[in-house]
């Protein structure tokens, strides 16, 4: 059984899922690991560990994000390399930038296309995230025929938010 903020595609929030321990506060840390059931924890831990851990699925919201370094890519410019080693599904990064309409991505999917330079996510339907003025290091992960990230898009305190997250097993220095 998934925890339901996991199974809703959101994260878990600590005003409305309590299960997980994403609500305790770092004050009551030593009590949580005392009353802690790992069966609980599980629910939004998608890996098999078997001692405490918060819950892994507010990473996002709490901006616990890797250390990214900016160099030369050998796929295309400049790509985003890990300073440290990250472990399969764990979280990376989210993407951000600035939220526009469809039509005005479109609008800019041409200039930038001219320019062979495209930061440009499709959040949903309506909206695209555009990273290329307002976004962070996350815009320079390049697309790759064998990805080692994949982009998953949550539903974060009432909001879109894209998270990129490993594939598999990063080693620092990889890009």
């Amino acid at each position: 059984k998934l925890c339901p903020c996991y199974a809703a595609n959101r994260e878990c929030d600590p005003d409305l899922c309590g299960m997980c321990g994403v609500s305790v506060h770092p004050h009551q840390l030593d009590l949580a690991i005392k009353q802690w059931d790992p069966a609980i924890t599980q629910l939004c831990n998608p890996l098999n560990n078997t001692e405490f851990k918060m819950c892994n699925n507010c990473n996002i919201r709490q901006h616990k994000i890797k250390h990214i370094l900016i160099g030369r890519s050998s796929i295309h410019g400049w790509g985003a390399f890990v300073k440290e080693k990250i472990e399969k599904n764990d979280f990376i990064i989210e993407y951000v930038g600035e939220i526009v309409s469809q039509d005005e991505a479109d609008r800019r999917g041409k200039i930038y296309d001219k320019l062979d330079s495209s930061f440009l996510f499709n959040l949903n339907e309506e909206l695209v995230v555009d990273a290329t003025r307002k976004g962070n290091k996350a815009k320079f992960a390049n697309h790759s025929k064998d990805p080692n990230c994949f982009a998953k898009i949550m539903h974060v305190n009432g909001d879109h938010k894209i998270g990129i997250y490993a594939k598999k097993q990063i080693l620092p220095n990889e890009e």
